[in-house]
């Protein structure tokens, strides 16, 4: 993301039932911030645990055996493409 684009502003109107500009007006006032910044701050770290949370690999039960037993198997070898990626890995780590 640009710096221009993380600095550029927008409004956004909402409208809420009063119980939650309620809420947002003592939670502001008792972290001493304005209610737009409470506002953003809440948004965005809700925001960033969606995108975190659907961003986590799911496997179901069946998917989660198999990649046990593959992990596990010590009769396999890595292919030679798992073998290039540690080389390439170990490359990029060496030069740190």
């Amino acid at each position: 993301m640009s710096q221009q684009t993380q600095n550029e502003t927008v409004r956004i109107d909402v409208r809420v039932p009063l119980h939650i500009k309620e809420l947002l007006v003592q939670a502001a006032a008792l972290e001493g911030r304005s209610q737009s910044d409470f506002l953003v701050a809440a948004v965005s770290e809700a925001a960033r645990k969606v995108i975190d949370g659907h961003a986590v690999i799911r496997l179901c039960v069946a998917d989660q055996q198999t990649l046990a037993a593959a992990l596990t198997d010590a009769t396999r070898s890595p292919s030679v493409r798992l073998q290039k990626a540690a080389r390439d890995h170990a490359a990029v780590r060496s030069d740190l």
